[in-house]
């Protein structure tokens, strides 16, 4: 099983998150991300559901 995956959003990358034991830890690598840093997920696809969330008010705006 994989212990590290990209997330992406809209074809730009938001972090990574790692597997520590059962979870998962995020790491941005984007500031629009900088929020979720160090959060835990408990599988990618909730990593990527939060991602969406926080980033879907910034496109918001910019519409």
């Amino acid at each position: 099983m994989t212990d590290a995956y990209v997330i992406e959003i809209n074809d730009e990358a938001a972090g990574i998150i790692v597997r520590t034991g059962r979870d998962y830890s995020f790491y941005a690598s984007n500031p629009h991300y900088a929020q979720l840093e160090g959060a835990s997920f408990s599988s990618p696809s909730k990593a990527e559901d939060a991602a969406r969330a926080l980033r879907r008010p910034a496109l918001a705006r910019a519409s």
